[in-house]
């Protein structure tokens, strides 16, 4: 066998060449370097092993970039389930039916013209979207109007498509209320509104209908701050201007957020002194009171009520003082100084829902509230916290007036407009419920949105199919719900809600929060590094092969 001598007269190696071959892992034999001598046997047996060498290398890469770097971006990156939205110009349809009753055959023309009069001028209301409404009306007959005022149902019926509306129209002759009283509330579903004989009075009484069906029976105005609320619509000084004065003062308790469960801690502030058995009565009455209204709404929502004591409290001596007049006196600033402090005595509840707190003033001798004016009032709402009141013999009334409150139930009526003397009337519940299931839509469509913000917005966010399973329940009851011609139903928009908000508020979202990309990337770079750069110089030898050709 001949051998072939290569004679090589190389230059050395400079000191860049040098560092770069070190990068590149290259390797220079220096024996071989020196006698310059490759034998043809070396050369065959190179040639023949390329092959392997280049399908091991080509291996080595598809391992690494197509199989290890997916694996490793799918185990590292955080999972999130799919889940669909709610989209936020979806209008929510409130199908509401205004049916009317005659008390008398002599009002039928009367009643054919009212009935479309009060469906234009019902269109003309100002309606938040995506809440609309849809109005129709319907004539039930002539109906005595003994048997309506005795109809003192309170079971709310939800089987109908539509939202119902019950008015009765009576007669000036066959009126039993005050001549001056024009619109009678009733206790059961059925209202009451007076019908004039002169024809130009009958305008005002038409409008009367209007505005009774708009801001009491439906209450609109609420509807619409609680889609602002939701929204985040801020109400321009125009806006509330323009509004009636009874709705400007509504405009905080509409605005506050309803709650399917509230918690009433009944906190008596007792002096240093012996209490009688009868004061001790009458502190389980007011606790009874309330109980007993809780019952009245648990179709709407579910109310607690539990008693709390603070003993040697002595609020006589810390914030009563006495007027001109020789009366223990509440001020408004020492009001605020007491709620303050039975913040700092009572210990944070853990209780699920509002919790509000009803604190009443057991003195020996009675107490007068003053208002910031200086005006002599019952005792004191205060929104989103509960409510001070005196002890005196309409503690307890005061107490369910405040709840009424509270809840959003209280209105305010017009002169002439009577409303009867019980804790719940029939319509109350209605619109309540009404206004709840337009609250809970609200809520769980925000809720799911809010969650989709969040993983768009954050990188880490980790959602779970239990998260998004439920999500998605609660979009596909929306979907059901929510639609036009069929009315709202507030136990299925309750569970939508409730399912959102568990979503939204699930511990596990925040699973992966502190261990973000940066973080996961400085782990990985020794590990990565060490792999990568051999499989650059592989790739680099690879593609110069490819692209000089087989040797």
């Amino acid at each position: 066998m001949t051998e072939e001598k290569v004679a090589t007269d190389d230059p050395p190696t400079s000191l860049k060449q040098t560092i770069f071959n070190f990068i590149l892992g290259r390797q220079i034999d220096s024996e071989e370097k020196n006698e310059g001598k490759i034998t043809e046997s070396f050369i065959k047996y190179v040639r023949a092993e390329r092959f392997y060498k280049l399908s091991a290398s080509l291996s080595f890469v598809i391992l690494v970039f197509l199989i290890g770097m997916p694996m490793w971006y799918l185990t590292t990156s955080t999972y999130r389930a799919p889940f669909p939205t709610f989209p936020a110009n979806r209008s929510i349809t409130v199908e509401v039916r205004i049916n009317f009753a005659i008390a008398s055959d002599e009002m039928g023309e009367d009643v054919q013209k009212v009935m479309p009069e009060l469906e234009y001028n019902m269109t003309t209301k100002e309606v938040v979207a995506p809440l609309d409404f849809q109005w129709r009306t319907r004539f039930i007959g002539v109906r005595k109007f003994d048997d309506l005022e005795r109809d003192h149902s309170l079971k709310v019926e939800e089987k109908e498509e539509f939202f119902d509306v019950f008015i009765c129209l009576v007669s000036e002759k066959d009126w039993k209320h005050y001549s001056a009283t024009r619109v009678q509330l009733g206790i059961g579903k059925w209202n009451f509104v007076q019908w004039p004989e002169k024809s130009e009075e009958k305008a005002k009484a038409s409008s009367r209908i209007t505005e009774l069906v708009s801001d009491t029976l439906i209450d609109v105005p609420h509807l619409n701050s609680i889609v602002r609320r939701d929204l985040r619509q801020k109400m321009q000084p125009w806006q509330i201007a323009a509004l009636p004065l009874s709705h400007q003062k509504r405009l905080v308790w509409d605005s506050a957020p309803l709650a399917t469960n509230y918690h009433i801690q009944v906190i008596h502030l007792h002096e240093n002194t012996e209490i009688p058995t009868e004061a001790l009565e009458q502190q389980k009455r007011t606790a009874a009171a309330l109980r007993k209204f809780a019952e009245k709404v648990q179709g709407v929502t579910r109310v607690d009520v539990s008693i709390e004591h603070l003993w040697d409290f002595e609020p006589t001596t810390q914030f009563l003082a006495k007027d001109v007049q020789e009366r223990w006196t509440l001020t408004h600033s020492a009001m605020e100084e007491l709620i303050k402090k039975v913040d700092a005595q009572m210990q944070t509840s853990l209780v699920q829902g509002t919790v509000l707190r009803f604190v009443v003033l057991e003195t020996s001798e009675p107490v007068v509230v003053l208002d910031e004016t200086g005006e002599d009032i019952d005792g004191v709402a205060v929104a989103s916290w509960g409510a001070v009141l005196p002890r005196n013999e309409a503690t307890e009334s005061k107490a369910i007036a405040a709840m009424r409150i509270q809840m959003g139930m209280d209105a305010g009526l017009l002169i002439g407009w009577h409303r009867p003397s019980v804790a719940l009337c029939q319509w109350e519940v209605a619109r309540a419920r009404l206004r709840a299931s337009v609250d809970n839509a609200m809520r769980a469509a925000s809720a799911v949105r809010a969650l989709d913000e969040l993983a768009h917005k954050i990188s880490n966010i980790a959602i779970n199919d239990d998260v998004a399973g439920r999500a998605t329940r609660a979009v596909n009851i929306l979907d059901e719900v929510v639609r036009p011609g069929k009315r709202l139903d507030f136990e299925s928009l309750l569970e939508a809600r409730r399912l959102a908000d568990s979503a939204n508020y699930d511990h596990s979202l925040l699973a992966m929060l502190y261990f973000p990309m940066d973080q996961r990337t400085a782990v990985l770079i020794p590990l990565a590094v060490p792999i990568v750069l051999p499989i650059c110089k592989l790739i680099f030898e690879i593609s110069m092969v490819i692209f000089r050709g087989f040797l």
